[in-house]
Formats: structure tokens, C-alpha cells, sequence
């Protein structure tokens, strides 16, 4: 038992410390991937997903990333391939030498786990690899003769460019046998798949060759680490010649136990050290805050973000919609770091993925339904079905009323694993205005709906706040997203003129930052002219800014020496602000 522990080291190193990385330090890599794209089980989303060579691994690829939905699974998911690598580059080499090779799998399983930790590397490339290692098992032990040859063009079909490893591999193990008897096998199988490829190019598919011997593979799908994923599927091709000549080379003058003890402290090692260095804080903090976004936790976004303090434009900008959706923009704006040019408040149109997802969300918070659902289908239309993308769509077609369109929509989501209690509370709301009217979101969203039309300018996002406001003065998260613009922008006698509105538009105190605000504009001489209504600022905010105006005289009225000390204690009000921005 005990030999048979130390005999599956490696791969036990491999398998657990992939599987605890991903579950617990790096789950933004499943949510990203699961997010990415939606599986739905109907023969329409078959037909259109399979267009071309490769497209069934890539389809495959994710209908597994569906049960990403859950962090463990796909954390399961990953680290099991991986293994399954390792596990497969071993019993190859066995199969060819008689010996059992641990070295080369397993720096092929820490290349594979360096790969997956981008969370853009998208698991078919991995599956495609393991696949191709399973193939040639199966050929080495099971497929005689002529067998391999015929069917590596169908395998083409199946996994696209990956088979292209298979049939060297294959190559390889041929040469090795002997090249007078296997020349022929060796010449026949690089040409059959070239005639397959002339075929799907001339007469049945019309896409250029290049994409037809590339696909599925690409710069774009491993995360940017195309490179390192060529020389990942490079060693996983020369196995049966590499398999056991390094770990001669390696250990040959070492004892039994003392080559074991270095082997498996290097590997343990070596996965800790791999994980480290690419854990990336910034991404899981920002993962996480859409996760709790998505999930519409708006209170605990804040909460994290206070645990978790950050710069991170689009994190921010989410934040701002969190604390827009639960009344607080203007109480606690200033606690968090935001963009001068106000870009943390709504994103510019820009085809940068992460700005696509969720740019849009703003305009639905602000009551802009149209433009929000203009954002969702244009990024459907250019990256595919997403899950979040879908529901926007649904909902933003039931406030406006198109219940068949909404309807089409729900249709889509009913045919997928895990959102499927979603798409049943739509379908059940649908089926009554008097339920579309009782339900607590949509009914809010479409009251404070705009209901002019106006032509979205989507390179200043301002002029559409300023635009709906025009249109719907009463709108108050449009007023709070106004008001906070032009705090950050410091457009004092605009802000001025806003003051007067707070209390036609149900407000029963003055938020925390305005009252701030309305204290520096008092300095000035139009200052002075502040109307409020019947709403009266604070005392002991009045007495805070004094407190804040003494601390700044005590040191010499000098910006850069008082600004430690103001920092400390007044660095998340709009005074600090408005003397260091």
C-alpha cells in the first residue's frame, strides 16, 4: 500500500495542489469561463456550434465548463484532465519502453496547470490534449494494420488541429518500430490528412486553409500564451522518444530513496511556487465583486470592497451601480478611489471584453432600459450567448413590454443546466401584467424607466445622463449619478443649481457628500445663494469641515505637508477630494 501511495506521488501532487488552487485561491477562473458562454441543449445550438473541424472538442469543451457554474466542480473538472495527462504520457511510455516515466508527464502537468491558471485559457485545450494522448493508447494497444491511418482524417473532424499531435506522435512510435516496414504508413498519414483538408476547403466548408489547419487553437483561447501552449503540445508529441532518457539522465548516479525524496520535494515545489506566482489578486477581487454584482448582493459588494481596498477602474465602476442601487452614491462615493475624468461612474463604448459585459448595467441602474438592452445584444451578437447577457435581454424586453420577444428569450434559458429556476420564475411572470407590476425589480425598473427617446452617445456617457435627466427630471438615480459627476469633476455652479431639486425629489435629508459639497461652495460668493428648500445641512458635519479647514491651517496652509494628516482622517469625504484631485 505504502509503495503503491509513493508510486502515484506525482500525480497526487498534480491532481490536489491543481484542485486546491482553483477551488480556493483562483475560482475566478471558473466563473470568467462559465460566464463566458452559454450551453444550451437544443439541436439548433448543436448545428450552429459545429461549423468546422475541431468545432465538436470545442463544443464538448463547453457543455464541461457548464458545471463551472459551481467552483469545486469545475476545479474537479481542470485538475482531473490534468491528471488524466499525466496518467496517459505515463502508460504511453510504459506501453514503448517497459518502464513507467514520471519526470516528463509531470512537468507536462505543471505546464498544463501554468496554462489553466490564466482565465482566459479556455479548458478545450487541455481536453484536446488529453484526447490526443487517448487516441494513440488506444491505437498502440487496440487499432493493427491500416486502421490509424484511415481514421486520423475522422479524428481531424472531431478535434481539428489537436489530431495534428496524434498523428506525429504517431509518426514517431512508427519511425521507432522500424522505418523499412512503416515508411509507407508514415508518408500516408501526414497525406490523407492533407487531402481531407483540400476537400473541406475546395468543396464542402470554403474556409482557407490556414483556418482549417489552425482551428480550433489560438492566440485568443490560451489566454495569450500561445507560445507556451506550442511547447506544452510539443513535448506531448516527442513522448515516446523523451519519456524515459531525462529521468536517466536526471537521477542515474542517485540512490532509490534519495532520487524519490529530491523528485518529489522538486515537484511539490514547484506546484507551490507555480501557484504563487500566478495567483492574481487584482482578478479575484474583481471576479468576486461581479459575482456579488450578478447576484445582485449590493451591500455586500461594499463591504468586500471596504475589506478589499482597490483601484481597479471597472470594479469601482460596479461598486458605484451597487451603492446606486441601494440610495447611498452620495453617502459614500468618496470612500472608494474614483477616476478624475469620472469615467469609474459609466464606461465608455469600447470593444475591450470586460467593458462589453458590463457596461450596460449602468444604464439599466439609471432607468436608460433601451441603451442597456442595446449593450447586452450588441455584446450577444459579437461574443455569443452569455448567461448575463440573456437575462438583460429578458428583462429589459418585459419592462418595455414585449413579452413575445421576452418571451423567445426565456425559451433560450429553459434549455440550460443551471439557469433553468431563473428562466421558470420569467416564464411564471409572464404570464400576468399584474405579476410583471408585483414583481419587486422589474416593476422599479419600470417606473423609473425613460420613456423619451434620444440618440445614445455612447464616447461620453454624461451627455446621455444629461440627456434622460432633461427628459425625466424626477429620475433620482439619474439626479444622484448627475450630482456625483459633478462632484468628481468639481463643476461647482452647476452643482449649485442641483441643490434646489433635492427636495422635489423625495429626499428627507441631504446626502453626506452634497453636504460636503455645499460647504466648499459656500466659500465662493454664489455659494451663498444655495436653496435647499426646506432641507437643512448637518451640524455636525458643518463642525467636521470646520475641524478639517483648522487641520490644514495648523500646517501652514501647505497641501503636500497637511495631506498625510488629512488623509488619515477625512481621505474618504469630497473636501479631500476637491484639495487633491
Amino acid at each position: 500500500m505504502k509503495n503503491r501511495i509513493i508510486k502515484w506521488l506525482p500525480a497526487i501532487i498534480l491532481f490536489l495542489g491543481s484542485f486546491i488552487f482553483f477551488t480556493f485561491f483562483a475560482d475566478y477562473v471558473e466563473f470568467y469561463q462559465e460566464k463566458l458562454s452559454l450551453f444550451v441543449f437544443s439541436c439548433d445550438f448543436f448545428k450552429e456550434s459545429i461549423v468546422k473541424p475541431g468545432s465538436l472538442l470545442v463544443y464538448f469543451g463547453k457543455f464541461l465548463t457548464t458545471f463551472f457554474y459551481y467552483p469545486a466542480a469545475g476545479a474537479l473538472i481542470m485538475s482531473l484532465i490534468i491528471f488524466l495527462v499525466y496518467y496517459l504520457m505515463s502508460s504511453v511510455t510504459k506501453h514503448l519502453t517497459g518502464e513507467k516515466s514520471n519526470l516528463i508527464p509531470f512537468i507536462t502537468g505543471l505546464l498544463l496547470f501554468t496554462l489553466q491558471t490564466n482565465y482566459k485559457y479556455l479548458l478545450f485545450n487541455n481536453l484536446g490534449l488529453l484526447l490526443q494522448l487517448a487516441f494513440i493508447l488506444l491505437v498502440m494497444k487496440y487499432l493493427k494494420g491500416w486502421l490509424p491511418v484511415i481514421l486520423f482524417p475522422l479524428w481531424y473532424l472531431i478535434t481539428g488541429s489537436f489530431a495534428f499531435i496524434a498523428a506525429i506522435i504517431y509518426i514517431v512510435v512508427l519511425a521507432k518500430r522500424s522505418l523499412k516496414t512503416e515508411w509507407l504508413k508514415i508518408v500516408l498519414t501526414p497525406l490523407f490528412l492533407s487531402i481531407t483538408i483540400w476537400l473541406l476547403k475546395e468543396y464542402i466548408l470554403f474556409h482557407t486553409a490556414p483556418e482549417l489547419i489552425i482551428y480550433p487553437v489560438s492566440d485568443e483561447n490560451t489566454g495569450s500564451q500561445l507560445l507556451l501552449f506550442l511547447i506544452t503540445a510539443g513535448v506531448i508529441s516527442v513522448t515516446p522518444l523523451t519519456g524515459k532518457i531525462i529521468s536517466r539522465l536526471l537521477f542515474k548516479k542517485q540512490k532509490d530513496h534519495v532520487r524519490r525524496i529530491v523528485a518529489y520535494a522538486s515537484m511539490l515545489t514547484a506546484i507551490i511556487l507555480i501557484s504563487v506566482l500566478k495567483y492574481d489578486k487584482v482578478n479575484r477581487e474583481f471576479f468576486t465583486v461581479r459575482r456579488l454584482f450578478f447576484r445582485e448582493r449590493y451591500e455586500d459588494i461594499t463591504k468586500y470592497i471596504t475589506g478589499h481596498p482597490t483601484s481597479n477602474r471597472l470594479t469601482i465602476y460596479l461598486n458605484n451601480i451597487a451603492l446606486s442601487e441601494t440610495g447611498r452614491l452620495n453617502d459614500r462615493l468618496f470612500w472608494f478611489p474614483q477616476s478624475i475624468d469620472g469615467q469609474s461612474l459609466f464606461l465608455k463604448w469600447e470593444m475591450y471584453e470586460e467593458v462589453l459585459k458590463i457596461g450596460g448595467y449602468f444604464y439599466y441602474a439609471t432607468g436608460m432600459i433601451n441603451e442597456a438592452h442595446r449593450w447586452a445584444f450588441e455584446n450577444m451578437v459579437i461574443h455569443g450567448i452569455t448567461p448575463e447577457d440573456l437575462k438583460m435581454l429578458i428583462k429589459t424586453e418585459i419592462i418595455n413590454g414585449n413579452y413575445v420577444m421576452a418571451a423567445k428569450y426565456n425559451s433560450i434559458m429553459m434549455k440550460t443546466l443551471f439557469y433553468r429556476k431563473e428562466a421558470a420564475r420569467f416564464e411564471h411572470i409572464l404570464t400576468s401584467e399584474k405579476l410583471v407590476d408585483t414583481d419587486p425589480e422589474l416593476s422599479l425598473k419600470r417606473k423609473e424607466k425613460i420613456t423619451n427617446d434620444f440618440f445614445s452617445i455612447t464616447d461620453n456617457p454624461y451627455i446621455n445622463i444629461e440627456r434622460a435627466f432633461s427628459s425625466d427630471s424626477m429620475n433620482r438615480r439619474i439626479f444622484d449619478y448627475h450630482m456625483a459627476y459633478l462632484m468628481i469633476t468639481e463643476d461647482y455652479p452647476t452643482l449649485i443649481n442641483g441643490f434646489a431639486k433635492l427636495q422635489s425629489l423625495g429626499f428627507n435629508r441631504i446626502p453626506t457628500h452634497l453636504e460636503e459639497a455645499a460647504l466648499v461652495c459656500r466659500m465662493s460668493d454664489s455659494g451663498n445663494k444655495i436653496d435647499f428648500g426646506n432641507l437643512r445641512l448637518n451640524p455636525q458635519t458643518e463642525a467636521r469641515f470646520s475641524q478639517f479647514l483648522e487641520t490644514f491651517r495648523q500646517y501652514g496652509n501647505n497641501l503636500k505637508t497637511a495631506r498625510p494628516f488629512l488623509q488619515k482622517k477625512y481621505g474618504n469625504t469630497f473636501w479631500y477630494w476637491a484639495f487633491y484631485h
